[in-house]
């Protein structure tokens, strides 16, 4: 399989959402999307390929001397590949470019999506702390932050 990394594009957005309906508890609206990649001026958005196929994607913004992600998603059919990883480790390479220095990224995940948790600790995120109720459904989230 190979794969690659990319800046996402206006012609990606649909295949993002996808992605979104599929993967994700609370999928973000088109409109979302199309807001993060065009004005949000913070906001950076990246997307993994195989055979020409959006498979991944991330989203993640920047922010002073910190960095937090907002979205990541990978399709199921190619979970545990490396595209996850791949996909945190662009976010780590862009934070590392950036003409301030970005000091540590952090990101909420449900509780109970253990596969999501094990990939962002085999990458180095640490659990600070548990914000209760976080999600709509009262779910917790785990509040995770990685020193880069």
């Amino acid at each position: 399989m190979k794969m690659s990394l990319r800046k996402m594009k206006e012609s990606d957005i649909i295949a993002v959402s996808s992605l979104e309906m599929g993967c994700l508890e609370n999928p973000w609206p088109e409109k979302q999307i199309v807001y993060e990649l065009k004005e949000d001026p913070v906001a950076h958005l990246y997307v993994a390929v195989v055979d020409n196929e959006v498979v991944g994607y991330i989203d993640f913004m920047i922010t002073f001397d910190s960095a937090s992600v907002s979205r990541l998603a990978v399709n199921s059919e190619f979970r545990n590949k490396g595209i996850g990883t791949a996909l945190l480790d662009k976010m780590v390479e862009v934070c590392l470019k950036q003409k301030d220095r970005v000091s540590w990224i952090t990101l909420e995940v449900r509780a109970s999506n253990l596969e999501a948790i094990k990939l962002y600790k085999k990458n180095g995120w640490e659990q600070v702390t548990i914000k209760k109720k976080y999600y709509d459904n009262e779910e917790d989230a785990l509040y995770l932050v990685r020193s880069i």
